[in-house]
């Protein structure tokens, strides 16, 4: 338990380093949300000091901090909780939508900062070879996982989403290394995705992890992962990081100037004329 690092460390820490702990003590649900920047305002603390502060208590940095008190909160954080967060976290009718707003700005531009190019790029590699695609996503992400299969569909033609531990979940039973196995799940980690993701796994499938931590238990099973920041001071989550991800995939799949994908669009077309479908 982190608060009971910082209890067993306080009596030998700073001064500042003491106003962080307190800080973080009174307010762990709101840290494990907030930026170093954040923090180092909230504080007063600079944010070398910070870091120090997360070395002092066994962390590489303030990454790996704010993930391991997620990653605690995650296994007694409760949506009603969360719900009683947001009712402080946006104030005022204008200014907290404007501050939800720039928050999901926000979201973006750290997933952006953090983004792994080279994962990025080899997850679309292996996407536009892979014999058959599967995409686990279940109970709200099921919204990302439907999106995402209705345009990858479209693009290469062969990919299915699990969206539950019901029938479809057998297909994963043919899965072999010639095809990839997606698994997109985020904070509280639903357990039927990361099960299905195991044993796929297990199959010698491709492994892609879309998730919003390294402490994520999808990261273990993943051949190759990228990380969106979907924090938000309420009973929901943001997906509007994870949804750019998609699409800059779904967009970097189109951009090759797939033959076959300009084929089936050319088909798609046809179809949509013939049976006035817009």
């Amino acid at each position: 338990m982190i608060s009971e690092i910082i209890s067993e460390k306080y009596d030998s820490m700073s001064k500042t380093h003491r106003v962080i702990a307190n800080f973080v003590l009174k307010n762990l649900t709101d840290t494990s949300y907030m930026s170093i920047k954040e923090l180092s305002e909230r504080t007063g603390a600079g944010e070398a000091t910070i870091i120090r502060f997360c070395t002092k208590l066994g962390y590489e940095g303030y990454p790996e901090f704010k993930s391991a008190l997620r990653y605690e909160l995650s296994t007694k954080d409760s949506i009603t909780n969360r719900l009683r967060e947001s009712y402080k976290a946006y104030e005022g009718r204008g200014a907290g939508i404007a501050q939800m707003l720039q928050d999901e700005m926000r979201r973006i531009e750290k997933t952006l900062a953090d983004l792994d190019m080279s994962a990025f790029f080899d997850i679309c590699n292996r996407l536009t070879k892979a014999s058959k695609i599967y995409i686990i996503a279940s109970r709200s992400t099921a919204s990302l996982g439907s999106f995402f299969q209705y345009y990858l569909n479209m693009a290469l033609g062969n990919v299915e989403l699990i969206s539950d531990m019901g029938c479809k979940s057998d297909l994963l039973c043919s899965a072999t290394k010639d095809d990839v196995v997606i698994g997109i799940t985020f904070y509280r980690y639903t357990k039927g995705t990361v099960e299905l993701f195991q044993y796929a796994k297990e199959k010698g499938a491709n492994t892609i992890a879309i998730t919003d931590s390294q402490v994520s238990p999808l990261i273990q099973f993943s051949d190759v992962y990228l990380l969106a920041d979907t924090s938000m001071p309420s009973y929901l989550d943001s997906f509007v990081a994870p949804l750019s991800i998609i699409n800059a995939i779904l967009a970097e799949i189109g951009r090759k100037g797939n033959i076959h994908l300009e084929k089936r669009i050319e088909e798609l077309d046809g179809f949509y004329k013939k049976y006035d479908i817009f």
